[in-house]
């Protein structure tokens, strides 16, 4: 994904980098804390788009935001995107339900 090569570059400059203002993916890469702050953010607003009736449009722009910063934490945490993909196509055809009775119990 372009997206994803994408912010692998900007991890790598902020990684390089000496001075200059950073980018808010380095910021993000650098800040787990707010990292995830905005993803749960981004995920509140999602869900707003539904209860308040906003629009496809309006769901679609926060889906984009939530994506992005999903991509983000995943980068931060070494997981490519083909996992997730790889993940869902597994999924695909199995009832949800089957498949979290399947997992095995959180540590």
């Amino acid at each position: 994904m372009a997206l994803e090569h994408t912010i692998q570059q900007r991890r790598e400059a902020m990684e390089q980098q000496t001075g200059g203002k950073a980018s808010w993916t380095a910021k993000l890469l650098s800040n787990p804390e707010l990292l995830c702050k905005k993803v749960r953010e981004e995920a509140g607003e999602l869900c707003q788009t539904l209860e308040a009736d906003e629009g496809k449009e309006r769901a679609a722009s926060e889906m984009a935001d939530l994506l992005y910063h999903s991509m983000v934490l995943l980068s931060v945490q070494g997981v490519p995107m083909e996992d997730v993909m790889r993940v869902l196509r597994m999924r695909f055809g199995t009832s949800g339900v089957e498949e979290k009775a399947s997992r095995p119990p959180k540590q």
